[in-house]
């Protein structure tokens, strides 16, 4: 188990496929149990990304990783490497009217890039992604 900076216990799954697939996501959140519709379990409600996590989990993200995935030739775009590949929001999206932000396989492929663990952890610990409402 790992703690975020705001102390929030997050468990390590590892999930094996057509290709390696690891995740931090919220302790308590079943890997088996995910809904059907996310939205009415209140994934996305207010303006915190709370158990977007679990939703990486959803049938309809794993049929968009696999898109980018062979988009980019199963190779992080940084390094080329094809070991512990995970596919990077560039942006999130936040709909005020809805409040609440867009479903992660909601984005358009252009938003989306694949990159090796080491990569995607270097990047979002030097950057920020960037939230945009829309």
């Amino acid at each position: 188990m790992m703690t975020t900076p705001n102390n929030v216990p997050h468990k390590y799954l590892q999930f094996k496929g057509d290709h390696s697939y690891s995740r931090y996501i919220r302790k308590g959140i079943p890997s088996n149990s995910l809904p059907a519709e996310p939205q009415k379990v209140g994934f996305q409600e207010g303006k915190s990304h709370g158990s977007y996590g679990a939703l990486l989990f959803h049938p309809n993200w794993k049929t968009k990783r696999k898109e980018i995935l062979h988009r980019d030739g199963h190779r992080c775009i940084h390094c080329h490497s094809d070991k512990d590949l995970q596919v990077h929001h560039r942006q999130y999206h936040f709909i005020a009217n809805l409040q609440q932000f867009r479903l992660p396989w909601d984005y358009p492929g252009h938003l989306l890039i694949t990159l090796c663990e080491p990569c995607h952890t270097k990047g979002h610990s030097k950057y920020k992604v960037p939230t945009i409402t829309i």
